[in-house]
């Protein structure tokens, strides 16, 4: 990151933490339990005894149910009040042993290669330049390492229409990903797996008071899963859950 954007982005997510600028979208995360139950998967599964990199980890994120399946967790934030109110609640909850918390800027991590065993990171990649984050994750993980990621994606006009009317919810670095950022992920792994969440079923937000909200939200995700075998539809989708393992030695 150039210095100009590492402070556009401390701010930001300073200020995130110091007063919340998300809760206008808080209804539209009632529907992303799919996505959210899927990503939470793949980070807890088989962690014990792994050491795990968390990417972006704001004030702890899954760090704490990492250590408590028993991983070795290692968290990171470009907010040093994130960082800071993390390693506080490590000291309250009694992990201090099990997670440790750093300021660093994910683009020029300062481990050493194949250290971990699993990086993750929820809502973070498309705050990076990817290409050179995607070149620290693959380094920093060992040769049968893993990583897993939840992003939102930038396709969907009516998505995007949203994110114009909100900018304050949003730091102006962000950049949702797109085709040619989840093609840039096979120069980096060889293994690529993309889970694709939420499309109509985002029209379930209307029914989160109503009796009734769970059965219309797996109604319209079935509804999603059969769009989703094409191509185009898979594009206007708001979260994709990827998956990526192989990491290659030398960017290919």
């Amino acid at each position: 990151m150039s210095d100009t954007r590492i402070e556009r982005e401390q701010a930001f997510h300073d200020g995130r933490v110091r007063e919340e600028t998300r809760v206008a979208a808080w209804k539209f995360y009632a529907v992303a339990e799919t996505s959210a139950a899927c990503y939470r998967d793949l980070v807890l599964r088989d962690c014990a005894g792994k050491r795990v990199l968390e990417y972006g980890c704001g004030t702890g994120s899954y760090a704490w149910d990492l250590a408590r399946a028993g991983a070795r967790v290692t968290g990171i934030d470009i907010s040093p009040l994130a960082i800071e109110r993390a390693r506080e609640r490590a000291a309250d909850e009694g992990l201090a042993d099990r997670v440790s918390f750093q300021v660093m800027n994910a683009e020029t991590l300062t481990f050493t290669a194949g250290t971990f065993d699993r990086v993750c990171g929820n809502s973070i990649l498309h705050h990076l330049d990817l290409e050179k984050a995607l070149d620290e994750i693959r380094r920093v993980l060992k040769e049968d390492g893993g990583a897993v990621f939840s992003e939102p994606l930038g396709h969907n006009p009516l998505i995007n229409l949203y994110r114009r009317m909100t900018p304050r919810m949003r730091s102006t670095d962000e950049h949702p990903l797109t085709s040619r950022d989840l093609q840039m992920l096979h120069a980096f792994f060889a293994g690529v797996e993309i889970r694709y969440f939420h499309l109509l079923s985002i029209a379930a937000v209307g029914w989160r008071r109503l009796p009734g909200f769970d059965g219309v939200r797996r109604a319209l995700e079935a509804v999603d899963r059969a769009l989703f075998i094409a191509p185009f539809m898979s594009r206007q989708a708001w979260i994709a859950v990827i998956r990526l393992s192989v990491p290659a030695r030398v960017p290919r």
